[in-house]
């Protein structure tokens, strides 16, 4: 397994990333993140093991941070720039980072929040423009060579939804990304002579990094703001020769209602990778109609195993086709369906996907409980997925439905018990339930039932209390008061009767 800051120095001169404000080779590249790593050592008192919470705009100087936390022998934990503080603090106060780096702006927002831990920051003025990591490095000479850790080292925490409220942490060792990573680069072919782009925010954004600097190829990093807009998502794929892509359903919905991509010379593009949400199929059949040269690829994976099963889509789709597989099994895993008494069910049957492989997290953040139940018994490299399945004729994999509350709302995975604890923490507010509303243009919001008076005082506050702790997309766009919610015969609360109220309500 290839080390993952390992640059040969055969690369030394060619460029390793871009973005509109320049660019830098691989020996640029790798004398930042040398410089940063002792940086971090010698100012900082870092050492292996530690852990580095970065909350800052996607920039050049930013990928040499992370480059440089994990020469350093640290583990990086990403947070979203500009996101809800009440939640960054939240995972702040639970990670004890030894420090936070971030801009002097996010760290006046995290701290007037009232939540602020006080944590040591390094703030990086002018961030944005690529000028705060050169004057805090200025005079500070590289490392020889990062610090030798073993697979088994952690390298990073993310954050994903979880269903206390609380958001939940996945350990990723440096040989769970080291396998991702190679997994990745030989499934999707990449070499050299690739150019790729990054258009999401950093703190999705931070994997997918190493996907070209494990093949010698380019990426070119989008700024958050140019990624919001059509033309500028297009016009780059265009300008910088991209050939590899990688997107969301909903980013691409919007690039072909605005008209960039038949407007554009793409033909560059060899593939473009989906991940996210199911693939509507009239959607793909435009898509494909607007890049006819390109591959497409429906990925399906999660923060806990990035990349488990990839479908190449044909070229000619059949017409009476409803929904695509997520692929067949991959050699790097053992994939199986299991039923309620976890015994594998037979090809066409539904059962929960589980995978086992070197990709798979170390396990969840301070929460051993829930590691234990995410895991095959007694097998500590697999994961649970949650997602229900069935396996055909062909060996293809089928998605059928998820097990618990966890949703997938234009590109992202939230979970449905975050929005509530958030509605249940209002006063006035004695219950929630909250459910994704599938709108008739083919776009989807949270909607949410409230046990509480028809009050719009108490939606207000909810609204806000929503504003502040959650991110936009997460958000309900609409509430609905109930005096009763409909129970079970167990006393529980109904939740798909509530869930189908809330859809007949749209």
């Amino acid at each position: 397994m290839k080390p993952l800051l390992e640059f040969p120095t055969a690369w030394a001169a060619r460029r390793a990333m871009a973005s509109g404000l320049g660019h830098l080779t691989y020996a640029e590249m790798r004398e930042g993140m040398l410089r940063c790593s002792r940086f971090l050592r010698e100012r900082h008192g870092v050492l292996p093991g530690d852990r580095i919470a970065f909350c800052l705009p996607k920039s050049l100087e930013a990928i040499q941070v992370i480059l440089g936390i994990l020469a350093a022998g640290a583990a990086y934990v990403p947070l979203q720039f500009q996101g809800p503080a009440a939640r960054l603090n939240s995972i702040l106060r639970s990670t004890e980072p030894k420090l936070l780096m971030t801009t002097p702006q996010m760290a006046d927002q995290l701290a007037a929040e009232g939540g602020w831990p006080g944590f040591p920051v390094c703030r990086l003025t002018a961030a944005e423009a690529g000028q705060g990591l050169a004057t805090l490095l200025s005079g500070m000479p590289p490392d020889a060579e990062p610090l030798p850790l073993s697979p088994e080292s952690l390298a990073a925490i993310y954050f994903t939804s979880g269903s206390t409220g609380e958001p939940k942490g996945v350990m990723l060792s440096q040989g769970n990304i080291a396998a991702g990573v190679e997994l990745v680069v030989k499934s999707d072919v990449l070499d050299d002579r690739d150019r790729m782009l990054s258009h999401t925010n950093l703190h999705y954004a931070a994997y997918d990094m190493f996907f070209p600097f494990a093949a010698g190829a380019q990426i070119f990093l989008l700024s958050d703001r140019e990624a919001m807009i059509p033309a500028g998502v297009a016009g780059a794929v265009e300008r910088e020769r991209v050939t590899v892509w990688r997107s969301t359903i909903t980013a691409l919905r919007l690039l072909l209602e605005s008209g960039e991509l038949g407007s554009r010379d793409l033909r560059s593009l060899r593939m473009l990778g989906v991940f996210g949400e199911s693939f509507p199929i009239p959607l793909l059949r435009q898509l494909m109609a607007a890049l006819p040269t390109c591959r497409f690829k429906f990925n399906y994976g999660a923060t806990e195993v990035y990349r488990i099963t990839s479908f190449e889509i044909p070229q000619n789709l059949p017409d009476d086709l409803v929904s695509l597989p997520i692929g067949p099994d991959r050699p790097e895993y053992a994939i199986s369906l299991r039923d309620d008494a976890d015994r594998e069910v037979e090809n066409g049957a539904v059962g929960e996907l589980c995978v086992e492989g070197a990709p798979v997290m170390l396990g969840y953040w301070k929460d051993p409980e829930l590691t234990a139940r995410r895991r095959l018994s007694g097998r500590p490299h697999s994961w649970r997925s949650g997602d229900f399945a069935y396996r055909d004729a062909a060996g293809l994999l089928h998605l059928v439905g998820r097990q618990d509350q966890m949703i997938k709302i234009r590109g992202h995975r939230f979970d449905l018990g975050e929005i509530e604890a958030v509605l249940r923490s209002q006063p006035g507010v004695r219950d929630a339930v909250a459910a994704l509303v599938a709108k008739a243009d083919g776009n989807a919001e949270v909607h949410a039932a409230l046990l509480a008076e028809p009050s719009e005082t108490i939606k207000t506050a909810v609204r806000l209390a929503c504003a502040k702790r959650l991110p936009a997309f997460a958000r309900p766009s609409r509430l609905l008061t109930f005096e009763q919610f409909p129970l079970l015969p167990s006393g529980k609360v109904d939740r798909m009767t509530l869930q189908a109220k809330l859809r007949e309500a749209g």
